[in-house]
């Protein structure tokens, strides 16, 4: 049967894709056997940590004392017992000594219990003696199943290890000689045909755009010289010159940069215009040592309004309070949108006073201005945080949380208000 080449194309392709699947699933698989060993591991370390100190605790104490606090015992025998129910998945025969290792527990815990429940005031020191020996044993059973489940784990940790190497080690090579085999196929059918294809665009590389002929025909590639050689009729008769095609690409640029700094609902800058103007004015101010101020506002009961009137209304306050920044800042000031209804105004040889005075005309201007919505006014108010740049070290990422702790204090402070940054003080 005759393969064509789209179909050795299709048949590699869909290998490759199976290889990979495969040789993900096996690495996956293989990392939760080895993770689900090295659990076990930590498990049975941790459970014959938790019998070691019980045994202290009864070796340490007089468990009949009159004053004995049993409390620390039985807080971590709880601890024992939760850990013994949060076992991880164990083989057969790892689980029979867990399953012993739970019997034994549950006795100690019973005969803790019966032996600090009146402090056996009337048994004999033998009998007592008998009973914390008693409990020891128990207590050193849970140790020693303890000590040889781990012994079992770690052998299982090794075993698991070398299988699963072994596993990917196989499948890598097989793969590899897989895709090895299937790409020299591939390459040995494309190499005279791909040859023919190069010396055509090599020698069509001057602008003359002529057409591709093939020595030997071939059904693969006929759809591919039919196409080239449309293409090339057509750049023949709407060739543009490289002159009128830099002059489109440079407006087609200018205007996607216009628009990766833009808010697409305020138009003004967008967050990411915001922090490179913010980094450009603290070098200029490292160059020329003059002041940098910072107001960070946010639209006081922003949410009520998108509640009562829609969000609708509430994108246009947004942009009616853009409106009115804009009118009242100056031209070299900056303004850009933080985040929802919060706004950046960077003041750039502006101290902190001259930061108020354009706080207020904002605020001012906005009583005056308010919005009209079906007729009336929707009255709002802004809460303005105020910082000034005072260690030439500082980040614009400082400056602005240093606003945005001012801005939450005129929040906390009843909200239209103007607060200064306490690490600056008005001059």
């Amino acid at each position: 049967m005759k393969v064509s080449l789209s179909q050795r194309i299709y048949f590699f392709t869909v290998s490759c894709c199976i290889l990979f699947a495969v040789i993900v699933g096996s690495i996956v698989w293989s990392f939760q056997k080895v993770e689900l060993a090295f659990s076990r591991e930590h498990y049975t370390q941790k459970v014959a940590n938790h019998a070691n100190i019980l045994k202290q605790l009864v070796t340490s104490d007089n468990i009949y004392a009159s004053d004995y606090n049993a409390d620390n015992w039985l807080k971590l025998q709880s601890k024992l017992m939760n850990l013994l129910k949060s076992a991880p998945e164990l083989t057969p025969q790892q689980q029979i000594i867990q399953n012993s290792i739970n019997s034994q527990n549950q006795s100690a815990k019973q005969l803790f219990s019966k032996m600090n429940e009146n402090k056996l005031n009337d048994a004999s020191e033998s009998i007592k003696n008998h009973l914390k020996t008693r409990l020891m044993i128990q207590l050193e059973v849970i140790r020693a199943d303890s000590v040889q489940l781990s012994n079992m784990v770690q052998k299982d940790i090794y075993d698991v290890v070398q299988r699963q190497a072994l596993f990917i080690f196989i499948l890598l090579a097989v793969s590899i000689l897989i895709l090895l085999y299937g790409s020299s196929r591939l390459s040995k059918v494309f190499k005279v045909s791909l040859s023919e294809v190069k010396n055509a665009f090599e020698n069509n590389h001057s602008g003359n755009f002529q057409k591709i002929k093939l020595s030997n025909q071939s059904d693969e590639f006929d759809s591919i010289v039919t196409a080239f050689n449309l293409m090339n009729h057509k750049l023949s008769e709407t060739m543009v010159s490289l002159a009128m095609m830099k002059n489109i690409v440079e407006d087609r640029t200018r205007v996607l940069e216009q628009l990766s700094n833009t808010d697409p609902l305020t138009k003004v800058a967008n967050r990411r215009a915001l922090f490179e103007r913010g980094d450009l004015e603290l070098s200029r101010t490292d160059r020329i040592h003059n002041n940098l101020t910072l107001i960070l506002l946010d639209c006081d009961y922003f949410k009520n309004v998108n509640d009562v009137y829609g969000h609708q209304i509430g994108d246009e306050l947004l942009k009616h309070i853009c409106k009115i920044c804009n009118k009242e800042i100056r031209s070299i000031d900056f303004l850009g949108r933080y985040g929802g209804e919060e706004f950046i105004i960077i003041l750039p040889d502006c101290d902190v006073d001259g930061g108020i005075e354009i706080a207020k005309r904002i605020q001012n201007s906005l009583i005056k201005d308010c919005l009209i919505v079906e007729g009336k006014e929707l009255n709002v108010t802004l809460s303005m945080g105020i910082s000034m740049l005072i260690d030439e070290s500082e980040t614009f990422e400082q400056l602005i949380n240093k606003a945005d702790q001012a801005m939450y204090v005129a929040k906390e402070n009843g909200r239209n208000r103007i607060e200064v940054s306490t690490s600056v003080s008005p001059v």
